[in-house]
């Protein structure tokens, strides 16, 4: 059975009566969380035995694949919590290469460490090479600062064309994140697709932050954030921003990554939207809330990822796979986290 109100954790986890600003108010129990999400009772009990149960939401548009969970890490909140606020959970992400949190202004020189390397010379001659199409994810006004760059890069070797493209993907991508932290959703560029046929991440993102709109009226702070950044601002949230480097259907490519985080005494949340993606895939933005129960934690997860590779004829083909690909990869993604929690490999 399709669960639409498995997206409704958040409204769940972040019950405000009266409140502003402050958001740390007494959770539900793991019952109350079953009850409120109208999921079969039968779910606790599996979670406690040590599956993870994956939940069906509704998809909200043709290229979007959406996927919930819920699991258990039999490791005490505190101790869940601590490995998340130090970013030590990134080392269980097989397709992470590399990464670089941007604190402050966006610029080159925070990106200095991250770049293709000498084996990716053929992914870099692809990029100078781009046209509208889904192998890159790029405006038409980026493409054409590619095509322009190539003219300049004729005749280099392969390590002087790497780190002059190098170069130009660092600004690239600080000015991405630039235009995103200053106007928010609205300063995202659409990929261009061919002369007369764009894909909006905005309408992408926004139609994830409505799939979640019960959370206007039991958590509106919080959903206004998703709503409204940069005007938006609770206090207690933290923003924090990153460049990685991924390994995505055997391509490198380079994703920018907003998460926003709650870390409270009682319970947690972190939402993460990917606001730009290299290829494969659009966007995505995903939420997790922790809670307590007993010695362990329960993890509440939501992932609704957009893809132009569903859309269109066959779609619900298409969909049927796509969405066993991603839920195969969100659950051996969390399997690997909480094998690392559980061993404390992630201290």
């Amino acid at each position: 059975m399709r669960q639409h109100a498995a997206f409704a954790i958040l409204a769940v986890l972040f019950i405000l009566p009266g409140l502003t600003y402050a958001i740390d108010d007494l959770p539900p129990s793991f019952d109350e969380v079953i009850s409120l999400l109208q999921l079969d009772p039968s779910v606790k009990r599996r979670a406690l035995a040590g599956e993870i149960v994956m939940l069906d939401p509704d998809d909200s548009m043709d290229r979007e694949l959406a996927i919930a969970l819920v699991a258990v890490i039999k490791r005490p909140y505190n101790e869940v919590i601590r490995a998340v606020k130090g970013d030590r959970l990134f080392q269980f992400n097989q397709f992470i290469l590399d990464f670089a949190q941007i604190e402050g202004a966006p610029d080159v020189s925070k990106l200095q460490e991250l770049g293709y390397t000498a084996t990716e010379a053929n992914e870099v001659k692809a990029l100078l090479a781009a046209e509208p199409g889904e192998q890159f994810n790029l405006s038409a006004e980026e493409i054409a600062r590619f095509q322009q760059l190539r003219g300049k890069t004729e005749g280099l070797d392969d390590a002087a064309l790497i780190a002059t493209v190098n170069n130009e993907l660092r600004a690239f991508l600080a000015e991405r994140l630039q235009r995103y932290q200053e106007i928010g959703l609205d300063g995202i560029a659409a990929y261009q697709r061919s002369p007369d046929d764009t894909t909006s991440p905005v309408e992408e993102l926004n139609a994830a932050t409505l799939a979640m709109e019960d959370m206007k009226r039991s958590a509106p702070n919080f959903y206004r954030i998703l709503q409204k950044f940069p005007d938006a601002r609770v206090q207690e949230v933290e923003h924090r921003f990153y460049v990685f480097k991924l390994n995505i259907d055997e391509r490198p490519g380079f994703v920018l990554s907003h998460r926003i985080y709650f870390f409270g005494a009682k319970f947690a949340l972190l939402a993460e939207r990917h606001i730009y993606a290299p290829h494969f895939y659009n966007s995505l933005q995903l939420v997790a809330g922790v809670i307590p129960h007993e010695n362990s934690s329960v993890v509440f997860y939501g992932n609704r990822t957009y893809t132009d590779q569903v859309a269109g004829f066959g779609s619900s083909m298409k969909h049927s796979v796509g969405g066993e690909q991603l839920a195969m990869g969100v659950k051996a993604l969390i399997t690997d986290i909480r094998a690392g929690l559980e061993s404390g490999k992630a201290k």
